[in-house]
């Protein structure tokens, strides 16, 4: 039996390592050269910059990358970084803010930097965070009918949870004007809101204690380490889902590169895509209105950073997250703004490269607010929501800010087919979307009837 698998993204990848784990012949269509989608690193004269993502979490014990790196036998290559690491640094109003490694160290910090009103904040969120990653493997929202009874299996563990499910995190703040802007910075830019609903606020904002690690080379070794070993077809750009009835009998594939000009119809019992589905088949792809986009500014500095690599800016409006990479004496880093997506829509060439020039200008501005010398850059160029549209080959590439917990979208398509990817879990990064790519894998084996849903959690490879 084969799986196909369309989009070498995170989410696609693991599923695709769960799937040949469980005996499946396995085919992963990427439209790229190289794996990762937006949490992969592409070259440039010389230097490797992130796609997208930047931060790498969940290598703690029990968390997303630990799960699957033992069910599938893989050592991620990353460092871990220590307790007491100076992960994130956040400029506010009145000074700055560094989020540690280690819930200890963290209170620590913002007990000096808010006063221990906010102690009380970070208790829910430390206790709701720790029951949320308990139930994270093993909770399908929205569940399908495979899942209910899982799902109804949990209700103990999530009773305590349903106070908060129509809360906002806001609720759950002091009235601590520098603590707000400092909560509204940080789930801007992992729940894709600045008021987001309690529960997803509390596991977003615990990426710093999921086990964040440093990908030496960048973060695309990571998802370098999941294809390794898998027939991954790259160049291979899915156009079509074949239907047969209410089923997906196949995909439609046109080759670039060698193949240059070739096409088949690549059939399989099931399917698994890390895109979105609407274009394959006909459909517009859905946009919605209160969606970001991304600017984001690359760059070489001529000299060596030290920590923290994250750093924010949430001083002023819009706010600014750099991220930044030693590579022998010189830093690779990239500096990103959510932008609205309207703005960019329905321009000439010349007002698009106006507005690009304009919020370049706006971004190092703020960036050097953060690291002075930021100027200085080597190398220097930026990407516009219309480049990662290009890019991704999607009408757009963003976030659904994450306001109420009905803003995911079905997994399952067609019976045999399933949705993965930022797309289905969006927001925290690699964690969510390696979350995304087991529940799928769990679906697509229970559609085969090859073993029960919960079978595939819990027996490391070769075991």
């Amino acid at each position: 039996m084969r799986a196909v698998v369309v989009g070498a993204g995170i989410g696609g990848l693991v599923a695709a390592r769960l799937l040949r784990r469980a005996g499946l012949e396995v085919v992963v269509l990427e439209a790229h050269t190289y794996p990762g989608g937006l949490a992969g690193s592409f070259h440039h004269r010389g230097h490797r910059f992130e796609a997208g993502a930047t931060l790498l979490s969940g290598l703690a014990p029990g968390a997303p990358l630990d799960l699957v790196g033992r069910l599938v036998g893989l050592k991620w290559p990353a460092e871990p970084l220590p307790r007491g690491f100076p992960l994130l640094e956040v400029l506010l109003p009145r000074g700055r803010v560094v989020r540690p490694v280690g819930r200890e160290e963290e209170r620590a910090a913002q007990t000096e930097a808010f006063g221990r009103e906010v102690l009380a904040f970070w208790r829910w969120q430390e206790d709701r965070a720790r029951r949320l990653l308990a139930l994270a493997p093993w909770l399908p929202w929205p569940p399908e009918r495979e899942e209910v009874l899982a799902l109804a299996g949990r209700i103990p563990e999530l009773l305590p949870l349903l106070p908060d499910l129509f809360l906002r995190a806001s609720r759950r703040a002091p009235h601590h004007l520098g603590f707000r802007r400092f909560l509204e910075a940080q789930l801007l830019i992992s729940a894709q809101a600045t008021d987001a609903y309690a529960l997803y606020a509390a596991m977003a904002l615990d990426l710093p204690h999921l086990g964040p690690g440093l990908v030496p080379g960048g973060l695309g070794r990571v998802a370098e380490a999941l294809a390794e070993g898998l027939e991954v077809r790259y160049r291979a750009r899915a156009e079509r889902l074949c239907l047969a009835g209410d089923r997906v009998v196949g995909v439609e594939v046109a080759y670039g590169g060698r193949r240059k000009g070739e096409r088949e119809v690549l059939k399989g019992e099931v399917f698994l895509l890390d895109v979105p589905p609407e274009p394959l088949l006909g459909l517009a792809e859905p946009a919605p209105q209160d969606g970001w986009g991304a600017f984001v500014v690359y760059g070489v500095l001529p000299f060596r950073v030290e920590p923290p690599l994250y750093r924010q800016n949430a001083r002023e409006r819009p706010f600014a997250f750099l991220s930044l990479r030693p590579e022998g004496e010189k830093t690779v880093f990239s500096l990103s703004l959510h932008t609205p997506l309207a703005l960019w829509q329905g321009l000439s060439r010349e007002e698009y490269q106006r507005l690009k020039v304009q919020w370049q200008g706006r971004a190092l501005a703020l960036g050097e607010a953060l690291l002075e010398g930021l100027g200085e850059a080597e190398l220097l160029f930026a990407a516009s929501p219309l480049t990662y549209r290009r890019f991704a080959g999607r009408a757009w590439v963003g976030g659904h800010p994450q306001t109420h917990p009905f803003r995911f979208p079905r997994v399952r398509i067609f019976p045999n087919a399933f949705r993965l990817g930022e797309g289905v879990f969006p927001g925290q990064g690699i964690p969510g979307v390696a979350l995304s790519g087991m529940r799928a894998a769990r679906l697509a084996l229970a559609y085969l009837g090859l073993r029960e849903v919960q079978g595939l959690v819990g027996r490391p490879e070769g075991s």
